[in-house]
């Protein structure tokens, strides 16, 4: 049986940032914020499907998280596989069979883009056994930046935990950021049917202009200091003020669909041990607990979810996750 090779990313969920477009290099492009990565993500099989094939006729198939296969949604993961060549850090033979599984929906904050990138990459990694870690996180940041899908997940999922993006850019370019651990159960809340893609807000002079007004406020206001455990209450400030003084939070989807998370909330008496906060730039949220010492048990995450679910909204028990 042909080796398998099997790589798992979990996701990023952006609490504030900022928009940094203005770099000539796609490298040095980015944002900065604070982030927390996830344990739900994308889990990649990749295998050979032709030893003497050329790699640009690999069959690629992405999977949703409800298990539909998604159409017409390779071409991201080929620009990938064009880029490795070109690096040398993959052969242009053989050609591969690369089964790519979403966990969460794309388009809502998760940065299934991002983590879908990395995984691919880093299964390409395992069987070419070529070049740094680094080298594959780069070219993954290039490939969101030129396709308008993210600013600041890579350099997130690079970090690990819960981040601190300081310096824009890609790992290992100008990009700096920091991750602390954080064991911790988290549930995330989605609009079912709903999408925003990050491109209507960073493209947009606007809301560009809001967003990272609120951005850098948030982070001067958080960046000094050492970064682990002792800063979950300057994480939860600044990312609620962000919220509001971006005006993110004004748009009606959002700010309906946050009544409805926090109505849910206080019917089972959570709101005091809880902190609700949009994941940019979908209609989501995490709810995160208030205190790192109060860790909400098995049974109150699973009541939220199945209330949340119950009241017409997508929901899923996850954790913080530190992978590097």
């Amino acid at each position: 049986m042909e080796k398998e090779y099997v790589s798992h990313i979990g996701g990023h969920i952006t609490l504030f940032f900022t928009v940094e477009k203005e770099g000539r290099l796609l490298r040095n492009q980015g944002s900065r914020g604070v982030g927390i990565n996830i344990e739900h993500g994308v889990q990649v099989e990749l295998s050979v499907k032709d030893i003497a094939g050329d790699v640009s006729d690999s069959s690629i198939t992405v999977n949703t998280y409800q298990n539909h296969e998604m159409s017409d949604s390779d071409g991201f993961y080929r620009e990938l596989l064009d880029d490795l060549v070109f690096a040398r850090l993959l052969g242009k033979s053989p050609s591969f069979n690369i089964s790519i599984n979403l966990e969460l929906p794309t388009s809502q904050g998760f940065a299934m883009s991002a983590a879908g990138l990395i995984a691919v990459a880093l299964a390409c990694r395992q069987y070419s056994n070529r070049g740094t870690k680094e080298q594959y996180f780069r070219i993954c940041h290039r490939i969101e930046r030129q396709n308008g899908s993210g600013l600041g997940d890579v350099l997130g999922i690079y970090a690990g935990g819960v981040e601190i993006r300081l310096q824009p850019g890609a790992p290992g370019a100008s990009g700096r950021s920091l991750g602390f651990k954080c064991k911790q159960p988290v549930v995330l809340v989605w609009q079912p049917e709903e999408s925003r893609h990050t491109a209507k807000y960073i493209d947009n002079e606007n809301w560009q202009t809001k967003i990272s007004s609120a951005g850098h406020k948030a982070l001067d206001a958080i960046k000094s200091g050492p970064w682990d455990h002792s800063r979950w209450d300057d994480i939860l400030e600044q990312s609620s003020k962000f919220c509001h003084e971006s005006e993110l939070v004004l748009e009606p989807e959002r700010r309906d669909f946050l009544d409805k998370v926090m109505s849910i909330v206080r019917s089972v008496g959570l709101q005091s041990e809880v902190r609700i906060r949009l994941c940019m730039l979908g209609i989501s949220c995490v709810i995160l607990p208030r205190k790192l010492n109060r860790m909400l048990s098995d049974e109150e995450s699973s009541l939220l979810e199945s209330q949340f679910v119950e009241q017409g909204l997508a929901s899923v028990v996850t954790g913080i996750d530190y992978q590097n």
